[in-house]
């Protein structure tokens, strides 16, 4: 896959009279991982949630978001339309399955949603790279945290999709299924040419431990608001 995946210039959104959120530059190709390890109530998934669409950036002076090349712009944002699952997958802290549908409609939903139709080879890859290929026909209370999750990564993976957004997706685990999980969605996103941009405080710990930190910075802009800032590379 070539052609920048993810382009971010000034995006962000004022949260509260006294706080915003805004990263002001980040670009990620092909491959590339990059991680928010800021810490705690810093807007990491504030951060990943203007990135992908889910929030609508506030309009700032200059704000642009382009993924895959395609801008998307603020107001009411087709989430679907701007991003499908083949441009966007996304993690949360929570597998947020449907609970009446079961693990392999939950997977499948958002490319049903969308009219795009599975790679056989590369769904029964995921499966049972992530162990729950005998699970689909269950529902989300029928299973593990741990089950859920997978199915969570899965559901995220299931199109191959350019970038993979993660927002703390192994806190909810036990320790044992922690590091496991974590290393599945590393080897699985590689394996899919995915970029992958992970929200963690702990991303030390696991496997992507190595990749690249985004800065951060607090500050304090001219109206006296302070701005939680992220910035994906260091000026030149």
């Amino acid at each position: 896959m070539t052609g920048r995946v993810l382009q971010v210039r000034n995006l962000g959104i004022r949260l509260s009279p006294e706080f915003a959120v805004v990263i002001d530059r980040l670009d990620l190709e092909p491959g590339e991982v990059r991680v928010f390890d800021s810490a705690s109530g810093t807007g990491k998934s504030t951060a990943l949630g203007l990135i992908g669409a889910a929030i609508p950036g506030g309009g700032m002076p200059g704000e642009s978001l382009r993924l895959c090349g395609r801008a998307v712009t603020g107001g009411a944002v087709d989430r679907a339309h701007c991003a499908p699952p083949d441009v966007l997958g996304f993690v949360l802290q929570t597998a947020r399955l449907v609970p009446f549908l079961t693990l392999g409609e939950n997977i499948a939903l958002p490319m049903r949603l969308t009219g795009l139709a599975p790679d056989p080879d590369w769904s029964r890859h995921v499966l049972d790279r992530l162990g729950i290929a005998d699970l689909l026909g269950r529902r989300p209370d029928q299973v593990s945290v741990g089950q859920r999750q997978r199915a969570a990564v899965a559901r995220a993976l299931w199109a191959r999709p350019r970038l993979l957004l993660l927002d703390e997706p192994v806190s909810a685990l036990d320790p044992a299924n922690t590091a496991a999980v974590e290393a599945l969605i590393a080897e699985l996103a590689a394996a899919a040419g995915a970029a992958v941009l992970l929200a963690s405080h702990k991303a030390a710990e696991g496997a992507f431990g190595g990749a690249p930190r985004c800065r951060h910075r607090l500050v304090i802009d001219r109206e006296g608001v302070q701005v939680s800032l992220f910035t994906g590379q260091e000026a030149a």
